[in-house]
């Protein structure tokens, strides 16, 4: 996602047109937009300690990647419901989902509520695999509707309400790379240097991210040295050696109980990938290759035994002048 105007995938490829309204005879005006929701991985992923609340403390590395939902939303500018369609998955249509719960966030910040919108949602990124595919949905909603509704919301207004929604999807409002820690709301983006080939690896079974929080056995106070990502991102290793930094806390308890999970992360490895990690809770996990070959040949290999998607890194909109070097 984007949140440079004159930049954004969205707004240029919106346009508004007039049609008449299927059986009457008005003449409406239709501002139309399509744009790509893409996916995340986190590079490493600690747990730092679990609040009073029950939400978790962590520390992460978010790394936008480029496969994507597509959207599509056909606004009308007068007063009127939200409807979602959805394809290439099976997923609730109603305020459950997070598109239509964004929606109504928005419409609630509008006089008036919502315009009557379309919205046409085509999933491409597996559902429940730790890659965020429905947070980045409810960005690219918040996004373009701010615009379409003709609302213009501060940055800080957006992140706000993001936040409301998920703790990862103001992440997906700028996308790129970043550090993140509190319950992954809190950001630092940061550039990055390494521009690897990826094999995104999609098991048949899921892992529940309420189940695995609760097998990591964490007290109510804050681990001290939670990770060692602020070092990995201040020294800029070569990939060869991310395997040295970034840590994710689940796989210990995910691969104890799915071992088919890390039977398929020794095929990655073993096919040449230079670093492997489950992505969040997972199960979807990815391996990060150098050689572009040893990429295809590792996907064909481990396509025999799980779906797999190749993919590059994303660099966001963070990545421009206002990302830094984490010290």
């Amino acid at each position: 996602m984007r949140y440079l105007p004159k930049s954004s995938r969205w707004r240029r490829r919106s346009n508004e047109r007039f049609c008449w309204r299927q059986g009457g005879g008005e003449l409406v005006s239709v501002r139309k937009a399509k744009l790509e929701a893409h996916a995340k991985i986190n590079l490493g992923l600690k747990i730092c300690g679990r609040r009073a609340d029950g939400y978790h403390e962590i520390s992460t590395i978010y790394q936008e990647i480029d496969l994507a939902d597509e959207l599509e939303f056909e606004v009308e500018p007068s007063p009127g419901p939200v409807r979602l369609e959805v394809e290439g998955a099976d997923l609730p249509t109603d305020e459950t989902n997070l598109v239509l719960r964004a929606a109504a966030e928005l419409a609630r910040r509008r006089p008036g509520g919502s315009w009557r919108t379309r919205v046409r949602l085509v999933k491409r990124v597996p559902v429940g695999g730790g890659l965020g595919g429905g947070s980045s949905d409810a960005a690219a909603t918040l996004l373009a509707l701010d615009a379409l509704w003709d609302l213009h919301l501060s940055r800080a207004e957006m992140w706000t309400i993001a936040r409301g929604i998920g703790a990862d999807v103001p992440f997906f409002l700028t996308g790129g790379t970043a550090l993140a820690s509190g319950i992954g709301d809190v950001l630092e983006p940061v550039c990055q240097w390494e521009d690897p080939v990826g094999v995104l690896v999609v098991p048949e079974v899921q892992v529940s991210t309420r189940w695995a929080y609760s097998q990591v056995k964490i007290g109510l106070t804050k681990r001290r040295g939670c990770g060692k990502f602020r070092s990995f991102l201040r020294l800029r290793p070569r990939l060869a050696e991310w395997g040295r930094w970034l840590e994710n806390d689940f796989e210990a308890v995910v691969l104890r109980a799915y071992p088919e999970i890390g039977e398929l992360m020794r095929l990655l490895e073993q096919g040449g990938a230079e670093f492997a990690r489950m992505s969040g809770s997972g199960a979807c996990l990815f391996g990060l290759f150098s050689v572009p070959e040893q990429a295809v040949r590792a996907a064909e290999k481990v396509g025999s035994r799980a779906r797999v998607v190749q993919f590059r890194f994303v660099r966001g909109s963070s990545q421009g002048p206002e990302a830094t070097d984490v010290g």
